[in-house]
């Protein structure tokens, strides 16, 4: 900034400030498009709350890590893959819409919050970006 002109450090402090008055968030503001929490993260179910923006990715790529071994008994919707002993579900959804949607999980066993994890992936439709977001613990 050492060769800087006062008039371009000004558009520069300035222009962040305009964007939020014009509603436009800057990118280091945006909300992210997908979020993912647990509703129930111990137990035998588990269930998992998205809300999608708008315009909603093209796919969703939500992954949900369980104890080694831990086997699924239903997933709703369907699981893409399931690999029990490396203690990974996955789900590849396409074509979905903007609002709430719903995972369940029903187990062969009960676990605790601290046993699971899980992220969502998806490709950022303005810039392609891929975008991987943990599932929150609430």
């Amino acid at each position: 900034m050492k060769n800087c002109s006062f008039r371009q450090l000004l558009v520069l402090l300035t222009a962040p400030v305009l964007l939020l008055l014009l509603g436009i968030a800057p990118p280091a503001l945006a909300e992210h498009l997908v979020t993912a929490a647990y509703l129930q993260a111990q137990g035998r179910q588990l269930t998992i709350e998205l809300q999608i923006g708008s315009p909603p990715p093209p796919t969703l790529i939500i992954i949900q890590n369980l104890p080694p071994g831990t086997a699924i008994a239903q997933a709703e919707p369907p699981t893409k893959s399931v690999n029990t002993a490396k203690g990974e579900a996955k789900w590849l959804l396409k074509n979905v819409t903007a609002g709430p949607l719903t995972l369940r999980l029903l187990l062969d066993r009960e676990v605790s919050a601290a046993e699971i994890s899980g992220e969502i992936r998806y490709l950022e439709p303005a810039s392609g970006a891929m975008v991987e977001l943990p599932i929150s613990h609430r």
